[in-house]
């Protein structure tokens, strides 16, 4: 899928919220319309690989989570990580492979893994142009590595601070991401029929309930996504509000 939007002198596209809405739609459209009859579990593994055709890799990136994955968007060579052994290696990686830190690997971690493999994704979907050496339109830029790595602090924030090319380029990787995984016209039916059959028409910003509570689990549940992801959702659609909530 090509996209066609204003982009910065350097690569960057201009994108807005609602268009990153746009494009998930599209890309679900043509690789699993399914995904947007109803609220269900998006398979983001499916998607990256047979739609978006690049290779999932797990990885021990470090002996933290500092890094929590990485994208190559062209060959790159040397890239450093641990064997099973914990010993220092580097591996060499193809183009589209993506690279996912194997501390995800396991239940307690698969929303987070979850939302890291769509995150790589989105970087694939939004920033190969930018990143790209071999893109002679941009040639007058920066040079910029043919690989990014996410650290857990630019994955699935609540703020962003967009001050700089990068901070802009972590913010439209997670929106892309969350508009992948939580698809805007059956997130809203879902969130709307549970927030309005409580009797409200919005939840308060500074007000949690033990209704706010059970909805956003749910809501959690039925994507698989974290209750983070759920609730910056919620409040991109207005449905938490920096007012105090109303009941019918």
């Amino acid at each position: 899928m090509e996209l066609h939007y204003p982009q910065k002198p350097n690569g960057m596209f201009i994108i807005s919220k609602n268009q990153m809405d746009d494009i998930a739609t599209m890309t679900l459209r043509e690789y699993m319309p399914w995904a947007l009859e109803y609220p269900q579990m998006v398979d983001i593994e499916k998607l990256s690989e047979e739609g978006l055709f690049l290779t999932i890799q797990n990885k021990m990136l470090g002996f933290s989570n500092a890094v929590l994955g990485m994208t190559a968007f062209e060959d790159v060579e040397g890239i450093p990580c641990l064997d099973d052994m914990f010993n220092p290696i580097t591996i060499d990686l193809p183009a589209g492979t993506v690279l996912i830190h194997s501390w995800l690997i396991g239940y307690e971690n698969r929303y987070r893994r979850r939302f890291t493999i769509a995150h790589e994704c989105s970087h694939w979907m939004l920033h190969r142009t930018y990143h790209s050496p071999s893109n002679q339109k941009y040639q007058f830029r920066m040079q910029r590595s043919p690989y990014i790595a996410c650290r857990s602090v630019n994955i699935e924030r609540p703020q962003h601070h967009l001050e700089t090319d990068d901070d802009w380029e972590e913010w439209q990787a997670d929106s892309l991401a969350a508009a992948l995984l939580m698809p805007l016209a059956p997130f809203r039916h879902l969130a709307e029929n549970l927030i309005y059959g409580k009797g409200y028409r919005f939840f308060s910003e500074g007000k949690v309930t033990s209704d706010r509570i059970d909805i956003v689990e749910e809501i959690s549940d039925r994507f698989m996504v974290s209750k983070t992801a759920v609730e910056i959702r919620l409040r991109q659609l207005g449905l938490i509000r920096k007012e105090w909530a109303s009941a019918f």
